[in-house]
């Protein structure tokens, strides 16, 4: 102690920094005090000492010494830098950007605060900004992995994932266990489609940091999407035991079903799963209310219920659960979204808001894009809000240009910004529950009339959607009980779907017996549950000439869990599967039209009713035989057919639908009877503006009997 007290001030320092080189934190400190006891404006103990507080999370103080420190030495960069990393955990971020801002004034090659620069400005979502400072960091660093893996992130975040695969490879490359650009490199892997890829970057993750909840949390996504949803489930499991509160974590378990179904008593389970999953969350909300607003958004982007409806089943109860825990969740950090808004009784026009992930080459566009395209210009604003950004093709392009303002980005904070500036009349979603940036959306009020429309055929469950607008001709008389929105048909199938333009039929090389009755299944393999497998055997039975093709599935594992159960349906009736089933890679728009023009029938799916393929199928004048179901998601193809005046091919039990398909197969009068019908009346379904003038009525409506309301809407 008498040695400590004969030290002078620079040596009492030096000691000082000794130790805080050797992480002895408390002893440093210490010792920093110590020297500005004896010398107040001694530099560098402030600004050591300001960097110390920050290290132990001190930020206030920490941010006092760092100011004294420039103050005392004003072109000192590092107390530049380290007050802009202060400022970062205050959440201060102008201060923060002019922190590295003087700093690269003062040294221009300082490429961390170039790297830092880049990281509040993505945080702000300044993205092209960002870029830059990554790309000029590297400029000054070329072995810079940080500002590789940074700009990856930015490249993700602009859609461009091929450079942001490059940008994570290249960080991996200088430092091969950099656990967070293998966990990125996966993420950009999995939005590619290419999912083994993508596990194995999770799994390295999780070799080199075996506790990172993040990458198990991962791991079981793109487990999932290979279609082993038990191990999936078990990745869930194993990110809870690393952080128990983990709320993302419950999340994604409580949303995991399998993709295909071994049995019915299956479908059960799951469905209990799910809604134990709901009351899981609850509870773990009654007992941790810290969630910041971060966590809970997190929570709530991971995943959607997107496989719940897909089951067959009346989803109205567990649907309204689901969004009862999505509304506790937005009510908690969006409150002020959660009041009526008031009309604007002044308008010369009335502002309109499409609002999807999907205004690109996808069946929701297919199917709603004309409701945007061809709504009268003169009485609507039209705003398109376009809410997962990655891809821009000729569909995207085409809505772009006849509206009036498009927004497109993926970050929730901005789009909610955004949809409330515009001070939209009326927003339609049309779809809730295929993108968790939909579902967050849907359980606001950010418009005075919000619509759902059948873009993803459920009701959405929410308080918050006043509306859904269906089809007079796809709903059955109690389609009302099916939702919790007001139902409202639109004529016909309430779309005005553009007769699709056919090139290129007959260039793709396909294999198969002329002497076949070929029956096509269009359909997305988990739209086809087991109840229907015996539907292949009993047309085999009656007719043995029938080839059946499906689609495959996004991976083999799923395509194969298919094909074993349906073989087995071929088995036991002491039939050899593999003589009747094909199954068909999944092709690009103008080789799948090329798959429907080789085929003789069409067989529509039980559940859930073909209606992107059914028009497409009709396009090219190929009879369909369908069951029509309970629930509209099961009576797409049935109003299709209605409009043609086609009753030959619509059955009401399972045993006449076999029977049409075999009619058709054996009988070419018949068949030719039908396809001449659609060819006479096709004209009747496609480009159809009826629903779109019904709309234009509907909306006014609502607005007039909202603006006569002299009190508060209640639900």
């Amino acid at each position: 102690m008498n040695k400590k007290k004969n030290l002078t001030t620079e040596e009492k320092f030096a000691l000082a920094f000794q130790n805080h080189q050797k992480n002895n934190l408390k002893v440093a400190e210490n010792l920093y005090k110590e020297t500005l006891k004896e010398n107040p404006n001694y530099f560098e103990s402030i600004f050591y000492l300001g960097t110390l507080l920050a290290q132990t999370k001190r930020f206030d103080l920490a941010e006092s010494l760092l100011h004294k420190a420039i103050e005392i030495q004003p072109n000192y960069v590092d107390a530049h830098y380290n007050l802009g990393l202060v400022f970062r955990e205050l959440g201060k971020f102008q201060k923060e950007i002019n922190c590295y801002e003087k700093a690269i004034e003062i040294q221009p090659n300082y490429a961390a605060a170039h790297n830092n620069l880049g990281n509040v400005l993505q945080e702000l979502g300044e993205y092209q900004k960002a870029k830059n400072c990554y790309e000029k960091a590297i400029e000054i660093q070329p072995n810079y992995a940080d500002a590789y893996y940074n700009l990856g992130l930015v490249f993700r975040e602009l859609g461009k994932l091929q450079k942001a695969k490059s940008c994570n490879e290249k960080a991996i490359e200088i430092q091969p266990n950099f656990t967070n650009a293998h966990y990125n490199l996966g993420n950009v892997l999995q939005e590619l489609g290419e999912y083994q890829k993508a596990k194995n970057c999770y799994e390295k993750a999780i070799e080199i940091q075996p506790n990172y909840a993040d990458a198990h949390n991962s791991l079981g996504n793109v487990l999932q999407e290979l279609g082993k949803h038990q191990k999936a489930i078990s990745c869930y499991e194993k990110a809870i035991q690393i952080e128990p509160y983990n709320l993302t974590s419950y999340w994604l378990s409580m949303n995991t079903f399998p993709i295909i179904y071994k049995n019915l008593k299956e479908i059960d389970f799951y469905r209990k799963r799910f809604e134990d999953g709901i009351k899981k969350i609850n509870q773990l909300l009654d007992t941790q209310s810290q969630y910041t607003k971060k966590q809970i958004i997190d929570a709530m982007k991971s995943s959607t219920n997107f496989y719940l409806s897909y089951q067959g089943r009346n989803d109205i109860k567990l649907q309204q659960k689901y969004a009862n825990l999505i509304e506790r969740l937005t009510e908690k950090i969006y409150p002020q979204f959660h009041q009526d808004r008031k009309i604007n009784k002044s308008i010369e026009f009335i502002k309109i808001g499409f609002v999807s992930a999907f205004f690109k080459n996808h069946s929701i566009a297919k199917t709603h894009q004309n409701w945007i395209l061809k709504i009268d210009k003169k009485i609507f604003k039209i705003f398109v809000y376009y809410i997962d950004d990655i891809i821009f093709d000729e569909t995207t392009n085409s809505i772009k240009k006849h509206v009036n303002y498009f927004f497109n980005g993926r970050n929730i904070k901005e789009i909610i910004h955004q949809i409330s500036k515009d001070d939209l009349d009326i927003i339609i979603y049309l779809d809730i529950g295929m993108h968790p940036n939909s579902q967050i959306l849907g359980s606001l009020r950010l418009a005075p009339i919000q619509c759902l429309a059948m873009g993803h055929p459920v009701t959405s469950g929410f308080n918050n959607i006043d509306c859904v607008l269906s089809s007079e001709l796809m709903e059955a008389k109690n389609g009302q009980d099916h939702y919790t929105e007001q139902l409202i048909n639109l004529p016909n199938t309430g779309q005005c779907y553009e007769l699709p333009v056919l090139t290129n039929l007959g260039t793709q090389n396909l294999t198969y017996k002329k002497d076949k009755i070929i029956f096509l299944i269009p359909q997305s393999l988990f739209k086809l549950l087991p109840r229907s497998d015996h539907i292949y055997v009993d047309i085999v039975k009656k007719y043995l000439n029938s080839q059946f093709w499906f689609i495959s599935g996004v991976s083999e594992i799923i395509t194969n869990e298919f094909k074993n159960r349906v073989m087995n349906c071929f088995k036991k009736n002491n039939l050899q599967g593999e003589k009747y089933i094909f199954f068909h890679p999944r092709v690009e728009q103008n080789k799948f039209f090329d798959l429907i023009s080789k085929a003789d029938i069409i067989l529509d799916s039980f559940d859930w009713s073909g209606n992107n393929t059914s028009h497409e199928a009709i396009s090219l004048d190929k009879p369909i035989v369908t069951l029509p179901a309970q629930f509209m998601r099961g009576r797409h193809t049935y109003s299709i057919l209605k409009i043609l005046g086609i009753k030959e091919t619509i059955a009401f039990s399972e045993e006449e639908y076999v029977d049409i398909a075999v009619r058709l197969a054996k009988n070419n009068e018949f068949r030719n009877i039908i396809v001449n019908k659609i060819k006479k009346n096709k004209h009747k379904l496609f480009n159809d503006d009826k629903p779109i003038r019904f709309l234009e009525e509907v909306i006014r409506k609502k607005l007039l009997q909202l603006t006569q309301q002299s009190k508060p809407r209640t639900r």
